[in-house]
């Protein structure tokens, strides 16, 4: 790898860490400079983790100075079946074959992309908020968002703020502290699973985590003075999707 990617490492990462703390899909940024540096995107699905890990500590860390955060309210049960769903998910994501995950996760990529285009018309008959959510439908939910969390990952943050809002009812900004929360429990075990398998490539997972500590810093600095923080970033997330597309399919 030469500097050049070295920057593109960090450079991505900075967008990665702003993103997914302001909403989600920030991982398209840190997987995307890898998949365009050369790097297979299963690989680069598992290496974006150890920058997910360290960007929701920065998040949390900032964030607790605009909002009371405590570990008493971070909703258990949710946090630990999100958990378990996401070591399965890990596991599934080292099996997975390369041509298998290009196209799992171009599919996710183009939902998001919808979704980005035609924001509140995807699946608009489906709103969870819509659902008879009872206890255990909405812990088997929490289940299945930590497997495609510690399956895929791309998007993640998105669907853990849905939960929040839609099922435990919790205000915009709350959720949005929590959802790095329950991120954060479930991605130190999953990465401590990847790290021990053997399957994380090093040198572009620290340079991406440089970039997210630091982007995941500026972001919540944003959030806690800006409440329509998340609006900004729509275009060039669309934008990441669709070079990203281009690059596993076409190059």
């Amino acid at each position: 790898m030469q500097w050049n990617d070295d920057i593109l490492f960090i450079l991505g990462g900075v967008l990665a860490g702003i993103v997914n703390t302001l909403s989600g899909s920030g991982s398209l940024f840190s997987i995307g400079v890898m998949v365009w540096s050369g790097i297979p995107l299963v690989v680069a699905n598992i290496a974006s983790r150890p920058g997910v890990l360290l960007q929701n500590i920065t998040g949390i860390l900032v964030l607790r100075k605009y909002y009371p955060l405590s570990s008493k309210d971070i909703p258990f049960k949710p946090a630990l079946v999100c958990c378990l769903g996401a070591m399965l998910g890990a596991f599934c994501a080292t099996r997975v074959s390369g041509t298998h995950f290009n196209t799992i996760a171009s599919v996710v990529m183009l939902v998001l992309l919808i979704q980005y285009l035609f924001p509140n018309r995807l699946f608009k008959a489906f709103r969870i908020s819509k659902l008879q959510t009872s206890g255990s439908i909405g812990l088997l939910l929490f289940f299945l968002t930590g497997f495609y969390g510690g399956f895929v990952q791309i998007g993640i943050g998105i669907l853990v703020l849905t939960l929040l809002l839609d099922v435990l009812k919790m205000p915009y900004a709350q959720s949005n502290a929590y959802k790095l929360a329950i991120i954060l429990i479930y991605t130190i075990p999953t990465t401590l699973y990847f790290a021990l398998n053997g399957s994380i490539v090093w040198r572009p997972a620290i340079l991406l985590a440089i970039g997210q500590i630091l982007g995941a810093y500026l972001a919540a600095v944003f959030i806690g003075k800006n409440k329509s923080a998340a609006a900004w970033a729509r275009s060039i997330t669309i934008v990441m999707i669709l070079v990203t597309l281009v690059k596993v399919w076409f190059f």
